[in-house]
């Protein structure tokens, strides 16, 4: 990706279920971390937030929530060989974007407040790497 100077277009799939018993309210928060971290060292794109929605599902339903992006780096060379991390969060209630805000989904913050309204916080986040700079 990237290397021969064009910026590529991936698209970004986080799939959210409502385990519970009632139709429920879910906010769906999803960060990128560019190679370089948060500082964004290479000037790379996306950065930050980029899907913030909210989702309604029956009980046992799901669904896809997903978003294409342009991913691009101002310094591909300072870049390569590094991945940009992909955060998401699923918020019971979606009551929790405050204490979940963008590069906070990994926080103690959130995960306690992602915890206090959900039965099974096991589930509600994840972090991946992806789409590696060659």
């Amino acid at each position: 990706m990237l290397s021969d100077g064009i910026p590529d277009v991936k698209n970004i799939v986080v799939q959210v279920r409502n385990e519970g018993d009632h139709t429920e309210a879910i906010g769906v928060y999803v960060d990128i971390v560019p190679p370089g971290g948060i500082t964004n060292t290479h000037g790379c794109t996306p950065s930050g937030r980029i899907i913030t929605t909210l989702v309604t599902l029956a009980p046992g339903e799901q669904k896809i929530v997903n978003i294409s992006q342009t991913f691009s780096c101002a310094d591909v060379q300072g870049a390569l060989g590094q991945t940009y991390t992909i955060m998401a969060a699923a918020d019971a209630h979606g009551d929790d974007a405050g204490d979940c805000g963008q590069f906070q989904i990994q926080s103690i913050t959130c995960s306690n407040a992602l915890a206090d309204d959900d039965n099974d916080s096991s589930d509600n986040k994840v972090t991946t790497t992806g789409f590696r700079v060659k």
